[in-house]
């Protein structure tokens, strides 16, 4: 039947439905919305500031908490927050700008920007820097070693610098591996200081912050400046906030302080060529590249990865109680910008959750393959039990042999594929084992991003007293501009303190021969051909093999 209704009444019918149409749609995300933030919705709680951008325009801007617990200042979408790691970008780009300016090389020496550092035996690379590949050693670790853990005294980066400056080994051979590193940003950051003659603060504002119209972004140049409109952050603890101020006055590697209306111009920036022309973000989204010949997720400053199946470019990042997520989803066409005072936060699992409300379902994954399993001797597979250790972390894994089968101490089978290759039942990881000339294994785990571990087969530990008396004496380290006495376990746990007046007093734990374990990290004491104990070499986090030579 032919309608009888006017095209013109349609189309005014459809004009006058379209906003209410609108606002149910929009209606069922903000609620879900408010059930995932729902844990910081009170004005008696930290809470975040959330921005969604589609097809470039802007969507959402919500706030839950409070900016300010003792005042009863609420969060607002103008709020200024910071962005802990998420600065790492503007960094990168800072670099690459300079770069096109043709004042650096990203394959410039360090030492042509930054000649005071150590001569590291080989070359370290801005672009080594650039993708966390460089093997510097992570100054924050270095000075929680010496006691003054981050955030726990005021400092700047001439602070960094003389850190950084009594460095003598790298955590690998530089270009050899991925290990993130704030040093490196904090590098970067006094390189274009250098390259552009410019403050780096000064740098950023005139060739980022103001032609993408960020006007509410700086940088923690100076933690007392006074900032209208700043968020406190603060970190929950037994159940009660607490207020957690960032006193460091550095910038580069964090402390960028900005808004998420701020971080959606920044990137909407990436689908045009407003900054850096044609080709940049290209540049900055281009991931690095190991020596071997791997590619790495990291690009400059960024990470390059999925999410359920979507490409998604993003970074996340933790200074004090702050934590902070960026990411865009080229494919969506969707940009998400999540500040939060609230130091429970998990950035990326929050952040995640929240731009999931904006995604297609996810599409069906098959089921992970199950190894294929050759059956072996016994023999070869009994042979293959022991304490493994991990020669990036120095931690040891045991292999054991249960019903026959080859398992890791948590319990994942490995599963033979050949006499010298096995697989993890899940997760997808490879065991390579090379036979040694004294009968024992040395193996290479490689996992499913190609990435090869390498471990070593070690003996079991001699907790006798008077093999541990060996081990006391005092031990002092350079790089960490500290001394540590390790003394007798008075428990008789078997085990060893480390000891640095006043307030360090760490219990060690043996885990195999010459090697103990601590709350903080690893302990490997190093002897010389005749058998002394002449140092001590410590594993934590973002630093491998510490020196510390017995005195």
């Amino acid at each position: 039947m032919k309608s009888t209704i006017p095209i013109r009444m349609i189309a005014a019918l459809l004009m006058v439905a379209a906003p209410a149409l609108t606002a149910q749609a929009t209606r069922p995300v903000e609620v879900r919305l408010d059930s995932i933030f729902a844990a910081w919705n009170s004005d008696t709680s930290a809470g975040c500031v959330l921005g969604v951008a589609q097809n470039g325009n802007t969507v959402i801007e919500r706030a839950w908490g409070s900016a300010d617990l003792e005042r009863g200042v609420a969060l607002t979408p103008a709020s200024i927050l910071e962005a802990g790691s998420v600065s790492k970008q503007f960094t990168a780009a800072a670099v690459l700008l300079l770069a096109r300016d043709g004042k650096l090389s990203l394959d410039d020496e360090i030492h042509r920007w930054l000649p005071e550092l150590q001569d590291y035996g080989a070359p370290v690379t801005v672009r080594q820097l650039l993708h966390h590949t460089s093997g510097m050693r992570d100054w924050g670790s270095i000075a929680g070693i010496e006691g003054w853990p981050r955030n726990t005294r005021a400092l700047d980066h001439t602070y960094v610098l003389a850190i950084t400056r009594r460095l003598h080994e790298l955590n690998f051979p530089p270009g050899s591996e991925y290990d993130y590193s704030n040093t490196n940003y904090n590098l970067l950051a006094m390189v274009v200081e250098r390259a552009s003659g410019k403050p780096f603060p000064t740098f950023t504002r005139e060739r980022i912050f103001v032609p993408l119209g960020m006007t509410h972004s700086s940088w923690r140049d100076d933690a007392t400046r006074l900032v209208k409109g700043r968020a406190l952050s603060y970190s929950l603890l037994d159940g009660a906030w607490h207020s957690e101020r960032a006193i460091e006055s550095i910038y580069g590697n964090c402390c960028l302080l900005t808004t998420v209306g701020d971080l959606l111009k920044w990137s909407a920036a990436f689908d045009s060529t407003r900054l850096g022309g044609v080709g940049f973000r290209e540049e900055q989204e281009r991931q690095g590249v190991l020596t071997g010949g791997r590619r790495i997720s990291y690009a400059a400053g960024l990470f390059v990865t999925d999410y359920r199946g979507e490409p998604v470019v993003m970074h996340d990042g933790a200074t004090a109680g702050y934590r902070a997520f960026v990411a865009r989803f080229p494919r969506a066409r969707l940009a998400v910008a999540m500040l939060c005072n609230a130091g429970n936060v998990d950035p990326s699992d929050l952040g995640y959750t929240a731009a999931a409300q904006f995604l297609p379902p996810p599409a069906p994954t098959a089921p992970a393959a199950t190894p294929v399993r050759r059956t072996l001797p016994q023999a070869a597979i009994a042979d293959k039990a022991g304490l493994y250790r991990n020669r990036r972390s120095m931690i040891a894994q045991r292999f054991v042999v249960t019903n026959g089968k080859l398992m890791t101490e948590s319990g994942t089978e490995l599963v033979p594929q050949s006499p010298t290759v096995f697989a993890a039942a899940t997760g997808g990881n490879r065991v390579l084992f090379d036979r040694r000339t004294d009968g024992h294994y040395d193996l290479s785990v490689v996992t499913p991003t190609a990435d090869t571990v390498r471990a070593d087969w070690v003996e079991e530990s001699d907790t006798n007293r008077q093999a541990l008396a060996g081990f006391f004496g005092s031990y002092s380290s350079d790089e960490a501009n500290t001394t540590v006495e390790v003394r007798s376990d008075s428990t008789g746990r078997g085990g060893l303190i480390v000891h640095r007046d006043p307030d360090l007093h760490m219990v060690l734990r043996p885990v195999y021969r010459d090697a103990f374990r601590a709350p903080a990290g690893m302990f490997v004491f190093v002897r010389n051909a005749a058998g002394q104990v002449t140092e001590m070499r410590f594993t934590t986090g973002r630093v491998r093999s510490l020196r510390f030579v017995r005195r």
